[in-house]
């Protein structure tokens, strides 16, 4: 009896480990080939459950990414000035997508110094790349009204900062998701910044909502986002300005500016408004989204963030664009102050006339400013 007990309890012991052992949780692995300070790394699935999708997922990086013909430039170099770094990011969604950015710059395989990304999303359950039909319910028609967007702000914020800007169509079998949205990314020859930096687009969810399909992937993975309580979104509000930041927007109050710059590119000589600068930058989180720093004239080396301004998107429920005066003080109350904007003031401040209300959350305050209809056209974070 004694003996069967202990047998008994070894195994109960053992129990949570094997249940563990036998549950696959996929992650991600580098390869990476190296060289000096020139690298090639891409990433390759493992632990998926179904190792035949994992292996075609993995072969098909391979071989769409480019990578072996950057393996062969990178050992055959020599001492080309122009080196080679292929590096990437990924987001992986376990409850179904995988995607994957792969930024090559240097030397290229056609020979010539350039930088190119490959984007490849794939759909966990098949293997297969992903398509735009399973993320919206009427694609052609979300791309018609993706594009009119795309070319009316891309067209204003960069017109002669190009070196090739066919902003339209945007290259619906060249995207990604990450948390906040969907990002298109351009081949060079379509659309390419002066810094020699392909293009892409971004759109973030909250954008998306009136597109995406209501059941299957959509759903699955939470792109549809469900209402919020007052409550909660007076929370939400609250806890993004105090922690200095502004929902997927990923520079941060304090922040420097050369750091900011540095990572995401500056697209031209930041402009001037009084008191202080805005900065347009070239990755696609930026697109309709200005960072604002101090007004010294000496350049940015020593300035850092003291303002984030949104023209596009959201938080907490309210979308710029659609909400209203009311929606926001529904939410967050009556403004401790409001500014009225006449004409010269908004162009003067890069905003349209109307007025901003403003709420103190600590250290930091928020302007929602509405249009003189009322509507929000903008959200702005600032000290």
């Amino acid at each position: 009896m004694l003996k069967r007990l202990i047998i008994m309890l070894i195994l109960a012991l053992c129990l949570p480990t094997l249940c563990l052992a036998q549950e696959s949780v996929p992650t991600v692995e580098e390869v990476k080939t190296q060289i000096g300070e020139n690298y090639v790394a891409y990433p390759q699935l493992t632990n998926l459950a179904d190792e035949t999708i994992q292996a075609k997922i993995n072969d098909d990086i391979v071989a769409s990414s480019g990578v072996t013909e950057h393996l062969v430039t990178l050992v055959t170099l020599g001492d080309s000035p122009w080196g080679l770094q292929v590096q990437y990011q990924v987001t992986l969604n376990r409850d179904g997508v995988f995607s994957v950015l792969i930024s090559a710059e240097g030397k290229m395989p056609n020979k010539r110094n350039g930088q190119a990304y490959t984007a490849l999303t794939y759909d966990l359950t098949t293997g297969d790349r992903l398509g735009l039909d399973s993320l919206f319910q009427n694609a052609d028609q979300t791309m018609t009204r993706l594009e009119t967007q795309a070319y009316g702000s891309l067209s204003q914020e960069l017109t002669g900062y190009t070196e090739n800007s066919d902003f339209i169509p945007l290259p619906q079998d060249r995207f990604t998701l990450d948390e906040t949205g969907i990002t298109f990314w351009y081949d060079g020859e379509q659309f390419q910044l002066l810094s020699g930096y392909a293009g892409a687009c971004q759109f973030r969810y909250e954008e998306l909502q009136q597109d995406l399909r209501k059941d299957g992937l959509s759903g699955q993975l939470g792109l549809i986002r469900k209402p919020l309580s007052r409550q909660q979104a007076a929370q939400q509000v609250q806890s993004c300005v105090q922690a200095g930041a502004l929902p997927g927007i990923p520079v941060q109050m304090g922040q420097s500016m050369t750091e900011v710059i540095d990572k995401y590119r500056l697209v031209r000589t930041p402009d001037e408004f009084p008191g202080g600068r805005y900065y347009l930058l070239e990755d696609p989180a930026f697109r309709d989204m200005l960072v604002i720093s101090d007004a010294m004239e000496s350049g940015y080396d020593h300035s850092v963030v003291e303002g984030i301004q949104m023209k596009r998107g959201g938080m907490a429920g309210l979308l710029i664009g659609a909400s209203t005066r009311q929606d926001w003080m529904d939410i967050l109350g009556q403004p401790q102050e409001t500014i009225v904007f006449t004409d010269s003031m908004a162009y003067d401040y890069n905003l349209p006339a109307g007025q901003s209300d403003i709420y103190h959350f600590g250290e930091y305050e928020l302007r929602l400013h509405g249009d003189e209809n009322g509507v929000l056209r903008a959200i702005q974070l600032c000290r």
